[in-house]
């Protein structure tokens, strides 16, 4: 048992393979194996006589591979897990089976020109693409590459050294080789590049992280201390002085509308640090209502499902943006925030009770045009209702979750 244990912990570097990539492949192969089974259907039904009824185990083979594709695609379209030990399954049971046919063509017609081996390439590439290891792919190949070596020397009459054929097997097995090593080592280099931009994006994110808790710590307190003075200094001066008043309450405003745009940045590091979406905007909101001194909440509705980074940092942006509006232009008395995660979307809504939006809205300033290309961005759309002179604005942002993904 601690033999078996070392060899697979030996094994493991082998067969590591990138569960995105894998998964996608996957999804590539199953596909590939219909579309080729209803093609082949098509010729049967064409031409009934290609068909070799005596040999019962081509028909064994071609129902187990349907029933392991079948299982796959079952798996797939559940959103299962797919490890690499299905890839193998699936992969050698291509090869089983375009091994079958390469034997019964051989049999048949009595020579090798027949066109059944060019499935093992494809074959072949799929397996390169998944697996990083090259040694595992020439591995692959190389019993791939002998198990067809075998049938074409035993099949029929086998090799017709008179005719050449030896050196058509012989290009055959070289380009057996070349084809997957070749998809392998582009593979490996564009997988090497991935990793290098995500690195950078991890790196990039950190900064973030370090920024906001930097501005936290220091610009944002000294906002804060600003406000305080300036309203202690307001309550001094009384009526006293009405331009004096009117002055700090301008610059007490200021000062506040500072705090919160330096709150953007100190709770999208938040975001960065993985916090579920609805658990930022909630805190987000009350620090809006404490800040604009306005009445806020929020509501939320449905599971957060695991959206992608930039989801949620483009629909928190929005949701900044929006309370941003609410708070310098709307003159509002109350304001809510809402988060739906629905089945096929998450809906976000900035609502206000405030004087509304001007019909000229959209030409002024860059903040609706910002929060427009950040939904276009995501795949998703804006949508802006106003009441106008009666007032009231609601902007909401619907994110479909086929465009937004599902993962990390």
């Amino acid at each position: 048992m601690t033999n078996a244990r070392t060899a697979w912990k030996r094994l493991g570097p082998l067969v590591e393979a990138d569960a995105e990539v894998l998964r996608h492949t996957v999804w590539v192969s199953v596909w590939g194996r219909w579309l080729i089974w209803l093609a082949g259907a098509g010729m049967l039904a064409r031409r009934p006589d290609v068909w070799y009824p005596e040999q019962v185990e081509f028909v064994y083979l071609n129902v187990s591979l349907a029933v392991v594709n079948g299982l796959v695609h079952y798996r797939l379209l559940r959103n299962g897990p797919v490890t690499w030990r299905w890839m193998v399954a699936l992969s050698a049971a291509d090869v089983a089976l375009i091994t079958a046919n390469v034997a019964v063509n051989a049999a048949a017609t009595g020579n090798l020109d027949n066109l059944v081996f060019l499935a093992y390439y494809p074959s072949l590439a799929v397996f390169a693409v998944v697996f990083s290891s090259l040694r595992l792919v020439l591995a692959w190949v190389s019993m791939t590459a002998a198990v067809y070596t075998l049938v074409s020397l035993t099949a029929g009459p086998g090799v017709d050294l008179e005719a050449g054929q030896d050196n058509v097997l012989l290009a055959r097995l070289v380009m057996m080789f070349l084809v997957p090593v070749g998809v392998n080592l582009v593979a490996r280099f564009e997988r090497a590049r991935r990793e290098a931009a995500m690195a950078r994006e991890r790196r990039l994110q950190q900064e973030r992280i370090e920024l906001s808790q930097t501005i936290h710590d220091t610009n944002a307190q000294t906002a804060y201390m600003i406000g305080l003075g300036i309203e202690g200094a307001m309550k001094l001066a009384g009526d006293s002085d009405p331009r004096l008043t009117e002055r700090l309450a301008a610059t007490a405003a200021l000062s506040r509308s500072a705090m919160w745009e330096l709150r953007g940045p100190i709770d999208m590091g938040r975001i960065f640090k993985g916090l579920d979406l609805g658990r930022v905007l909630d805190s987000h909101t009350a620090a809006f209502a404490k800040i604009a001194s306005v009445p806020a909440g929020m509501v939320k509705s449905g599971k957060e499902p695991p959206l992608p980074t930039d989801v949620r940092t483009g629909l928190f942006t929005i949701a900044h943006n929006a309370l941003a509006n609410a708070f310098l232009h709307a003159q509002a008395a109350r304001v809510e925030v809402r988060l739906d995660f629905e089945d096929d979307s998450v809906r976000l809504s900035v609502s206000d009770d405030g004087v509304g939006l001007p019909d000229d809205y959209a030409g002024r300033g860059r903040g609706f045009g910002g929060m427009e290309k950040e939904a276009e961005r995501m795949g998703g759309r804006l949508i802006v209702e106003s009441g106008g002179t009666d007032g009231g604005t609601t902007i909401t942002c619907v994110v479909p979750l086929g465009s937004a993904g599902r993962g990390g």
